[in-house]
């Protein structure tokens, strides 16, 4: 045990010794949100100094901010990071984001509903551990469709067209996106053990089955691995991702789970529970923390406060609402990661300004507004049909309400009178006052509800109630919630499984 020594001076719960301690070759860490899993993990890796570990980060922010938390026998890494160092040097002249008319051009095709079909069998493919792409990468939801059926087989043809391309290092015409390079690594079999003794997965509730993969194969090469998350906060099916946690590969692993919440209190815990009691969740998160208060609206008097939308677009709503008071506002990964010059751009081609037009892509790919809203349709591409949205409901004031914005935004937090972002940027983030945004707007017992989109759902909203330390402002989405909780608990309503949920997947 003189391994475990360095550790001590880190005080640990009850439910984090153990794991720190475990001497299991597999280990699956389930942690609720705010529990301390970062705090595990960096004991973990200081109670085993001389072992080489890889933190393999769930993006670069996280990387970033891991590097100040560990010690400097782990490597902390993305997985587009470690592929990009073997993979994705030689495609540098290439990288680039694949857009429709990418598609079109290399598969020589006007039909935008077959290049749409196309993007999505790709994304399917490379998100896949399946080695080729077949017709199991198709989507399924247009099997349904008689017409569809008929072309998918000429659609995965072209999907495979268009790989060759976005692989061939020659073909400079045919963008590959960090997806791609990041799949051709996994292809590869990489064997990590040469480099690291241990590997910690982490967010592996939201990994798309590439790393999964990469992960399975570092266990069958003989590394330790340590995987951890909460398959509550899975917020990102719509890219593809699965919950890693459930993996066959994992059916032998020690469990240890963190319930215990020190980010805020008993109040907040009880909100969070009564959501995921809906998902059929028994065990309780506890809220160890301050005193956390349940309202409808924050203070008006509170010098800081968070806004957490459902939507881009809501976000921006919010701060052109903001914006007008004079709040200087502060934008969770940057003001620019909202598409405010895609957005002016679209609004100058909508009035026919081409010359104020600072993305000329969208001039070479789009000749007038009425070509890019026929697309969007053809396509339904969620982001166009957002920007049209958008570009049409603020009209001829867009450019100077977003000047103004700009103005207004600030890079450190600490300046700011406002945060805004969406939850899903939000997970692995804590403020003092959150208000959640009214545009959750899904009915949660709607018997016509998909099951899938009702866990996503449902676990944005866990998410998002579970960011707020002192005060947390509930939307009316989670007042319902609240109430049918206090109608089933109190005997006025049946407390059954949900009409919706007979397919719905079993909680940790």
């Amino acid at each position: 045990m003189q391994r475990m020594r360095e550790a001590r001076h880190m005080q640990f719960t009850h439910e984090q010794e153990p794991a720190i301690r475990s001497l299991a070759r597999i280990i699956k860490l389930i942690a609720f949100a705010g529990t301390g899993k970062t705090t595990t993990l960096v004991g973990y890796a200081q109670a085993r100094p001389q072992a080489r570990i890889l933190y393999l980060c769930y993006n670069k922010s996280v990387e970033v901010a891991a590097k100040q938390k560990f010690p400097l026998n782990v490597t902390c890494k993305t997985a587009h990071g470690l592929a990009f160092g073997a993979v994705g040097t030689k495609y540098k002249h290439k990288l680039g984001n694949l857009r429709l008319t990418d598609i079109a051009r290399a598969i020589n095709s006007q039909n935008w509903e077959l290049v749409r079909s196309v993007q999505e069998t790709l994304n399917n493919y490379l998100a896949s551990a399946d080695e080729k792409i077949g017709l199991f990468h198709f989507p399924a939801e247009k099997l349904q469709n008689e017409r569809m059926r008929r072309a998918a087989d000429s659609i995965v043809e072209a999907t495979r067209r268009l790989w060759a391309q976005m692989c061939d290092v020659n073909n400079h015409a045919t963008p590959i996106p960090h997806d791609g390079y990041l799949k051709l690594w996994a292809l590869s079999k990489p064997d990590l053990s040469t480099r690291f003794d241990i590997v910690l997965g982490d967010e592996a509730q939201d990994i798309n089955p590439v790393i999964a993969g990469l992960l399975a194969q570092q266990a069958a090469y003989g590394m330790g691995v340590v995987v951890c998350g909460d398959g509550h906060q899975m917020l990102y099916r719509f890219r593809g991702a699965v919950d890693a946690l459930d993996a066959p590969w994992l059916a032998d692993a020690e469990v240890h789970y963190l319930t215990q919440s020190f980010r805020f209190g008993p109040a907040a815990a009880h909100v969070a529970n009564m959501v995921l009691h809906f998902k059929g969740e028994r065990r309780q998160l506890a809220g160890l923390g301050q005193p956390t208060r349940i309202a409808k609206m924050l203070p008006k008097d509170l010098e800081h406060r968070t806004i957490l939308c459902r939507t881009v677009v809501g976000v921006i709503e919010a701060a052109l609402a903001w914006v007008e008071t004079g709040a200087k506002i502060f934008w969770v990964g940057g003001i620019e990661g909202y598409n405010l010059q895609d957005l002016e751009d679209l609004h100058a081609l909508s009035k026919g300004w081409r010359e104020r037009i600072k993305g000329k892509k969208l001039l070479q790919d789009y000749p007038d507004y009425d070509q890019y809203k026929d697309v969007a349709f053809e396509s339904q591409d969620s982001e166009m049909t957002r920007s049209i949205k958008i570009v049409e409901q603020y009209g001829k004031n867009l450019p100077e309400l977003f000047a103004k914005l700009r103005r207004n935004a600030v890079t450190d937090e600490l300046e700011a009178s406002v945060t805004l972002s969406t939850a899903h940027r939000a997970k692995g983030l804590e403020w003092e006052a959150v208000q959640l945004a009214e545009d959750f707007s899904f009915e949660p017992f709607d018997p016509d509800n998909d099951p899938e989109a009702w866990v996503d759902e449902m676990n944005l909203l866990y998410v998002a109630c579970t960011r707020a330390m002192q005060v947390l402002a509930v939307n009316s989405t989670v007042l319902v919630i609240m109430q049918e909780f206090v109608d089933r608990r109190d005997g006025r309503k049946p407390d059954a499984p949900l009409a919706f949920q007979k397919k719905a997947p079993a909680a940790a």
